[in-house]
């Protein structure tokens, strides 16, 4: 972290999965910026090769070089912390080993929400071909005794903004709550913070966003070394 006059902040990159387009990327970066916290100033940028969405572990492997290349050159241009946009946390470990700056894992930041508030929670993957993955980062992470449930609506990736994704998230959801037991949600990726006003109207349970959590972790981080 930097010190700022009398105040410090942090420079938080955000690495983006694909879509080099600088109209996407200014868009996405004024939702990031809301989320931030005073101190954190977001810098978003996205891999320059390799798969434009995450939807297997096979995509996660053959993203891993760009994503690597991207933070590592995120951190020689100043950043403070790293997070990748994307609830897997793909190479979480690996960019730990290449960075001497904080990496912050959206999807365990969304995770660790949710076991703060709630005893069981579930994700909602966005396709079915994630759900085994995200049973193995749960693993992972030792969190399988509070996880009720991974489910998934089935709809690519590019889709997920789509009236008929938003009302699947929103089913499937309910499904999770009613059959499952869940008491907290986290949404299996990180592109509709612009729809979570929706999820939490509708949804019975506290819904959690991984690029909020990761964004509200990093903003934390800065409060912590303020004092």
């Amino acid at each position: 972290m930097m010190n700022g006059g009398r105040e410090q902040y942090m420079r938080l990159s955000i690495i983006f999965i694909g879509h080099d387009s600088r109209a996407f990327l200014d868009e996405q970066r004024s939702c990031r910026e809301a989320f931030a916290g005073p101190g954190v100033d977001i810098d978003v940028r996205s891999i320059k090769g390799g798969p434009e969405t995450l939807e297997r572990e096979l995509d996660e492997v053959q993203a891993g070089p760009w994503i690597i290349e991207e933070a590592v050159a995120a951190e020689k241009e100043g950043a403070d912390a790293v997070m990748v946009d994307c609830a897997m946390d793909p190479c979480l470990q690996a960019l730990r080993q290449a960075l001497s700056v904080p990496v912050i894992g959206a999807g365990i930041a969304a995770f660790s929400q949710a076991i703060a508030i709630a005893d069981r929670f579930s994700i909602i993957a966005p396709v079915e071909s994630l759900v085994p993955a995200y049973r193995r980062k749960i693993n992972e992470y030792c969190l399988s005794p509070r996880l009720a449930s991974i489910r998934s609506i089935s709809v690519p990736i590019l889709n997920l903004l789509s009236e008929t994704a938003v009302h699947g998230f929103i089913r499937v959801g309910l499904q999770a709550v009613e059959k499952d037991g869940a008491d907290a949600l986290v949404i299996g990726c990180t592109g509709l913070s612009p729809v979570f006003p929706r999820f939490k109207r509708e949804l019975q349970v506290p819904v959690m966003d991984p690029v909020a959590a990761g964004i509200h972790l990093a903003s934390a981080l800065v409060e912590s070394n303020q004092h």
